[in-house]
């Protein structure tokens, strides 16, 4: 199955994997940058090279496939969700809703996936070393094995994204206490990382090759991004961590479906909302003071309550007690952009997913403008 996303390659223990539209792109530039590289390091191929260039192209994607899987069943080993795997021209990532549960089990899960490749690597030269394997078979073999030698390598080196900088985060979160102390660490490795990368570069002459120089730029470039992200990440989990539906949620007065808005009770807070109810008294939805002010400003006073309300998902009520991270996984897995608190029996209060954005980005302002 395709989708705006990319195609669907089924799922395997369970999680789903996506090989995104990008990815293509990627095997088009292997085809043509590898394929001038095995021609001159195999002559005897021929036009060939191309065609084993593609092979690589798919032997790659089967190696970034083994790490992300390898990421996401030491995940699930763990009780971790895993909402799915996706390939991309950037190499893959796995999806966990939950975040990272502890440090020991971050670093873990972060070492499995180049670990898985690093051992498949060693097990392709050693039969390369001592199996009598020649032609095509050998090429497919050598091909298979720098895939995930690289791989591994590549995702080993210490900023994030990669797992050699989620690593390091999570030593140091491990060391220290901090998760918060393991991102910096690792912020600064990804950008002694990216410099490193450039002088390297330079410095050993790979710079005379078009496809060095653009390969090192573009993963200099993704670790410095990361780097850059990780330091907004400590600032989002500030933030986050002073979320709670009871400081969020707004209370409510119930109004009836059919009474117009010139007959709306005045409300207690500058906050509340009113809560438009059927005949059976269960809500129905919600109307806010947006949508007051615009009735208000037509002239539209005898509008009805049902004809100013916007949904609200009954069915999906968001625990009162909730905070932090905690909070934000749940209304992240919800329908809809309204939810009644737990606590909903008629009269209640009700969460706004705008208003939980509101707080994040308060808190973010907060702590870049002291």
């Amino acid at each position: 199955m395709t989708s705006a996303d990319g195609l669907s390659l089924g799922r395997i223990a369970g999680i789903p994997v996506r090989l995104s539209r990008s990815w293509f792109l990627l095997t088009l530039l292997i085809v043509f940058g590898y394929g001038s590289f095995l021609s001159s390091r195999f002559p005897w191929l021929g036009p060939g090279a191309y065609g084993a260039a593609l092979v690589f192209a798919v032997l790659l994607a089967v190696s970034v496939l083994i790490h992300e899987l390898s990421h996401g069943l030491t995940a699930k080993a763990f009780g971790w969700s895993v909402a799915g795997i996706n390939l991309t021209l950037m190499g893959g990532h796995t999806t966990f809703p939950s975040g990272r549960a502890s440090a020991g089990r971050s670093a873990l899960v972060s070492l499995a996936g180049p670990v898985s490749n690093l051992v498949l690597a060693a097990i392709g030269w050693a039969v390369l070393a001592w199996a009598d394997v020649g032609g095509w078979p050998a090429l497919v073999l050598y091909l298979l094995t720098t895939s995930n030698g690289f791989v591994g390598i590549f995702n080993l080196l210490p900023g994030i994204p990669l797992d050699g900088g989620y690593v390091v985060e999570a030593l140091v979160w491990k060391v220290t206490g901090s998760r918060d102390a393991g991102t910096r660490a690792a912020a600064v490795l990804g950008f002694v990382a990216s410099a490193g990368l450039l002088v390297w570069l330079v410095a050993s002459g790979a710079w005379h090759s078009l496809g060095m120089i653009v390969l090192t730029v573009m993963v200099a470039f993704i670790i410095l991004s990361g780097s850059l992200q990780a330091y907004r990440n400590i600032a989002m989990r500030k933030a986050v961590g002073t979320l709670s539906v009871a400081g969020l949620a707004r209370p409510t007065v119930p109004v009836d479906r059919m009474q117009p808005l010139s007959d709306f009770p005045s409300l207690p807070d500058p906050r509340a909302v009113f809560v438009v109810t059927g005949t059976d008294g269960k809500g129905l939805g919600v109307v806010d003071g947006q949508a007051m002010m615009a009735a208000d400003a037509a002239g539209d006073l005898s509008a009805t309550a049902e004809s100013l309300m916007v949904s609200v998902a009954w069915d999906n009520p968001v625990p009162g007690n909730l905070k932090g991270q905690a909070l934000v996984s749940q209304i992240a897995r919800l329908p809809g952009r309204i939810w009644p608190v737990a606590s909903w029996q008629g009269r209640g209060s009700v969460l706004f997913e705008t208003d939980v954005i509101d707080a994040v980005k308060r808190g973010q302002s907060d702590r870049n403008h002291p």
